[in-house]
């Protein structure tokens, strides 16, 4: 305890104990591909989240990575997978507010 100059003495404030994280709701499965590999994964928590993962099955210069294109416009894109053979994991987070409706296969040249 704080003493403080008139003699009063304080306890320590109470602290809320930090919330557990939400366990992800993730209820339907994804699946999509290109000429340049495939993805698949879930979608999760009403839409907001997206998970999964990326593949490259191609030796054509081209890194395949999934786009979650969001309602009311705008995307987020996840990290690119290359060369062939490769796979990266597919997080993709919808702003506050927002949700996404549809993922499609993208490419850049690598």
């Amino acid at each position: 305890m704080a003493l403080l100059g008139g003699g009063l003495a304080l306890a320590p404030a109470a602290t809320a104990a930090p919330k557990a994280p939400m366990a992800d709701s993730c209820t339907q499965n994804w699946s999509v591909s290109s000429a340049q590999g495939y993805a698949n994964g879930k979608w999760c928590n009403l839409n907001t989240k997206v998970t999964g993962t990326v593949h490259d099955t191609k030796s054509d210069g081209r890194c395949p990575f999934v786009r979650g294109l969001l309602n009311g416009g705008g995307h987020v894109d996840s990290d690119w997978a290359g060369p062939k053979g490769d796979s990266s994991p597919v997080r993709l987070y919808a702003p506050g507010g927002k949700s996404f409706y549809k993922v499609q296969m993208m490419y850049i040249n690598c």
